[in-house]
């Protein structure tokens, strides 16, 4: 621009009439023409149903009433569960007993496991005079003078036979320890107490207080031994 074109300018500001301002030019969004040519539609030609809705957000809950409203399925505490909460065990698994089962002849009996103090292969026996013929004589087991029980002739089924499958069982019940000389071992099953049977009433007399009761597992029945009777050389 040269400096004519300048005076040029400024002189037809001079001469435009004061309070007739020129309003500034504007260019209206709404109809300004588009790419092709076309004036934009506004917001206001555009229905409604095409109209982009805010997106749905869940009002804010105040945290305490969120905390009242929080209502888990709860279930009165019975006295069963109340124990078990306390100890961290079920009833039902403090009613099991574990039982050592083992076989004497062609049956199977079984021994409370609390009962036992360890399982030693057979070893050499010392005879003893005047005694019982169901007692074969005594072991020393760590300096412990141990008697040693023939358990088949204990409970009047024979003479038991030592082999390499044969074992000592030593038992503990009060102050009295003796260990049972058994054909094999089998396994460690586990018995409710509440589903122990009572002796079979064929059994009587000596037989019958040698049995506790009999019990079942997996479809095998096993005579639970009484061991209290068991040591007691006088009950002949």
């Amino acid at each position: 621009m040269d400096l004519a074109e300048i005076r040029k300018k400024a002189r037809s500001r001079k001469e435009q009439p004061p309070g007739d301002p020129s309003p500034p030019l504007r260019r209206d969004v709404r109809s300004a023409p588009s790419i092709q040519g076309a004036p934009e539609k506004s917001t206001a030609d555009i229905p409604l149903e095409h109209i982009p809705k805010p997106l749905d957000r869940p009002a804010a809950m105040d945290p305490l009433e969120a905390l009242f409203r929080f209502r888990p399925e709860m279930e009165l505490a019975t006295e069963e569960s109340y124990l078990q909460g306390l100890t961290g065990r079920d009833s039902q698994e403090e009613d099991l007993r574990q039982w050592l089962t083992f076989t004497l002849g062609s049956e199977e009996y079984a021994l409370d496991i609390g009962q036992i103090r360890e399982i030693i292969k057979p070893r050499e026996i010392t005879d003893l005079p005047r005694v019982p013929d169901f007692i074969l004589g005594i072991i020393s087991l760590r300096g412990v003078i141990i008697p040693v029980f023939d358990l088949k002739r204990r409970l009047k089924l024979g003479t038991a036979e030592i082999t390499s499958a044969s074992r000592i069982i030593v038992c503990q019940y009060g102050e009295k320890s003796a260990g049972l000389v058994v054909d094999s071992l089998n396994q460690v099953v586990r018995l409710p107490a509440q589903g122990i049977e009572p002796p079979p009433a064929v059994l009587s007399g000596l037989d019958r207080d040698m049995v506790e009761g009999v019990g079942r597992d997996q479809g095998r029945m096993m005579i639970l031994l009484d061991l209290a009777n068991v040591l007691n050389a006088e009950l002949i």
